[in-house]
């Protein structure tokens, strides 16, 4: 049976301006990310929710999972912020990695598209008004670094990607 990410994944919510969204996973260890609004000093991404919208966290990976066709276990990204009735989505992978390894990204890209491509076959999409995905890493980017790595996510699944820590609701 099919996964659905609203009814099957851990849910936090805030209507908070300003809040982050923290993973305290350890080697060996997957716990599901989660809001806070309290301790900045944990907070990987940074979201800014200019309108204190609602917004709802699923967390994915340390919820659910499901198998790829050759039967191992498929990469999951951190989870997925939504609103507007769960209209807008934003996945979204949470890093706490050194710049220098180039590893991490691509490791987030796959997790994304993995998720990404599981979501679309198993939830009605033609309902979304819109799917955007973010790579968040809790050290400083340079955003625009990543320009082709993000386009080139565009192309192969259709959906926006952003490497930034910082996530605006507009």
């Amino acid at each position: 049976m099919p996964i659905d990410f609203f009814r099957d994944c851990d849910r936090f919510e805030s209507t908070q301006a300003r809040f982050g969204l923290c993973d305290d996973s350890t080697e060996g260890e997957t716990l599901p990310a989660y809001i806070d609004e309290d301790d900045s000093s944990k907070w990987i991404a940074v979201v800014n929710n200019k309108k204190s919208l609602l917004l709802a966290f699923y967390a994915i990976d340390g919820c659910v999972s499901w198998l790829r066709s050759n039967g191992t276990e498929s990469g999951k990204c951190d989870g997925m912020l939504c609103y507007d009735g769960n209209r807008k989505v934003i996945f979204v992978e949470l890093k706490d990695r050194t710049l220098r390894n180039k590893a991490w990204r691509m490791d987030a890209k796959n997790q994304l598209k993995e998720t990404i491509s599981y979501f679309m076959e198993h939830h009605d999409t033609p309902l979304l008004n819109k799917i955007e995905a973010y790579i968040c890493n809790k050290k400083q980017l340079k955003e625009q670094r990543y320009a082709q790595f993000c386009n080139n996510f565009k192309i192969e699944t259709g959906v926006h990607l952003y490497v930034s820590r910082e996530i605006i609701i507009e």
